[in-house]
This record gives structure tokens, C-alpha cells and sequence, in this order.
């Protein structure tokens, strides 16, 4: 389910008013789906994929991605039981990763998350951004053995590797659809880097890129509120 923030509208109005931040301090909650369980060529192991649910103190609730996934995800609560938040750096992506993220997330990212039973859907949008952010061939697919990143499957029978494939599936469906998008960009992405934990990438809807009716505008608007403010930096 998307998070959405009650005073997106007042941020919309008044992101201008103040200075844009060059690093945030952010809290994860929780994964936005539980299933299923992957293993990949590029440094997880049974991770429990989905979107990423994180807090910031000054704008709320956000849904973030992982670009990163040899590095842990910070917990939510501190050694001590504390709120864990961390700081990150607020940057952008450039070059192909602009490119093949802004067309991942303009064709693909709202169908995503138009049910609320997407634990596959997650899945595999998390491992066609990881196939965009690691990949070094020329060829973006996930299926075993293509490239230095792929969806480990090998070792997998029964119900595991049928899930298993139909993520796969999916993901390079996604990938399909991310190389072969020419439209408007949909989406500010926003890149959250810490030197510790794993890096993320953060989008929020463009409302004027497509025309969308105003309670669904406003929906997908709260999605990624740092986005609104810091994708004043972005080079335009």
C-alpha cells in the first residue's frame, strides 16, 4: 500500500520556502511485503524483498528501494531499543541508471503497487532495480547465469523455484518495459546514500507529467515526500 502523508499539499506549497538538504536523517520501519524469500548472484541471501517503509521526522512516512544489495539495512530500533535513525546523503542518479530507473518506475512502479496482494510484484521490481544498479553486461536480465547479477534458482524445487520463476519472469518483464520507455518521467528518483547501510533510491509522482485524477494524483504525491523537497537539487 502506498504511505500517504497528510500534508503533502502543504509541502507541494512550501518546499520552496526552505533550504534543500543535503543530507536527511531517516528511520526504517519495515519491509512492505514479506514474501518471498530470494537469493542472488549480487550478495543476498534469503532476503525477505519488498518496498522498504522508512520515516523521516520532518515529512513522514516513505516507501524507499534497494540499490545495494550487498549492505545490511539499518534496524529499526537502536541496541539500546532507541528509534535507529540514520543519516544519509541526498544525491540523484545520472547517466544509463537515470535513464533505465526513470523508465522502470514511469512504466512499471504504479501496477506495482495497484493490489495490495503484491509480495511477487515487489520481488521482482526489487530485483530489476538491483539488475539496473549492479549489472556491468550490456544485456539486463535476471535469469541464471546472464551477466555477473542473477536470480540464484539452481538450487530450488517444488513451490520455492516456481515462485522463484514467476519473479524472475516478471522482473525482466519490467526490465523490458523500463529499456523501451520514451515518455515523460513520471517520477523524481532521489538517491540516499550512507556509507554503512544500504543506499536507496526514492521516488515521488510527478503530478503534471500525466494527466491522473486528483485523488489518485494526491496518493501517489505522498509516496516519496524527501523527494519533494530534495529534488530541487537534481540537475534539470
Amino acid at each position: 500500500m502506498f504511505k500517504s502523508i497528510a500534508l503533502v499539499v502543504a509541502l507541494l506549497a512550501s518546499a520552496s520556502v526552505f533550504a534543500t538538504p543535503d543530507t536527511v536523517s531517516i528511520r526504517y520501519l519495515s519491509r512492505d511485503a514479506v514474501d518471498p524469500v530470494l537469493s542472488t548472484s549480487g550478495g543476498t541471501n534469503n532476503y525477505i524483498t519488498g518496498g522498504l517503509n522508512y520515516t523521516d521526522a520532518a515529512t513522514g512516512s516513505f516507501i524507499a528501494y534497494c540499490i545495494e544489495p550487498g549492505q545490511p539495512f539499518a534496524l529499526s530500533l537502536d541496541s539500546h531499543n532507541n528509534p535507529n535513525y540514520k543519516t544519509y546523503e541526498v544525491g540523484s542518479f545520472t547517466g544509463t541508471q537515470a535513464t533505465l530507473l526513470q523508465g522502470l518506475y514511469s512504466s512499471s512502479f504504479a501496477s506495482v503497487y495497484a493490489t495490495t496482494d503484491n509480495g511477487i510484484k515487489q520481488a521482482a521490481f526489487q530485483l530489476a532495480v538491483w539488475e539496473i544498479v549492479t549489472e556491468n553486461s550490456s544485456t539486463l536480465n535476471v535469469t541464471q547465469s546472464n551477466g555477473n547479477f542473477f536470480l540464484k534458482t539452481s538450487n530450488l524445487s517444488g513451490g520455492a523455484l516456481t515462485t522463484a520463476l514467476e519473479v524472475q519472469t516478471l522482473a525482466n518483464n519490467f526490465l523490458s518495459a523500463a529499456q523501451s520507455y520514451h515518455g515523460v518521467d513520471q517520477y523524481s528518483l532521489v538517491k540516499l546514500h550512507n556509507n554503512a547501510k544500504q543506499d536507496l533510491v526514492v521516488a515521488t509522482f510527478i503530478p503534471s507529467a500525466v494527466p491522473e485524477p486528483e485523488s489518485y494524483a494526491l496518493f501517489l504525491a505522498g509516496l516519496g515526500a524527501i523527494g519533494l523537497i530534495a529534488r530541487r537539487r537534481l540537475p534539470r
